[in-house]
């Protein structure tokens, strides 16, 4: 449940974001970045780091939430 309020404050502060990056011009990073088309492996690694952290967090609740259960179940 904290996970989900999360995901959707995170998807919630994202949208000004690209608003704001629309309207500025683009510095020389990227336009290195898009010339040579380095941008597209750039993101695919955020993803996958951001994706890996999400997968770890949600095993981790499940884990916390299994021996908060054993925990109750002990006393």
């Amino acid at each position: 449940m904290i996970i989900k309020s999360l995901m959707g404050i995170m998807a919630l502060l994202a949208l000004p974001m690209s608003t704001f990056a629309a309207s500025e011009t683009p510095g020389w990073l990227q336009e290195r970045m898009f010339a040579s088309g380095k941008i597209n492996t750039v993101v695919m690694v955020v993803g996958v780091v951001l994706i890996g952290i999400a997968i770890w967090m949600f095993a981790l609740d499940r884990r916390i939430g299994k021996l908060e259960k054993n925990a109750k179940g002990k006393k």
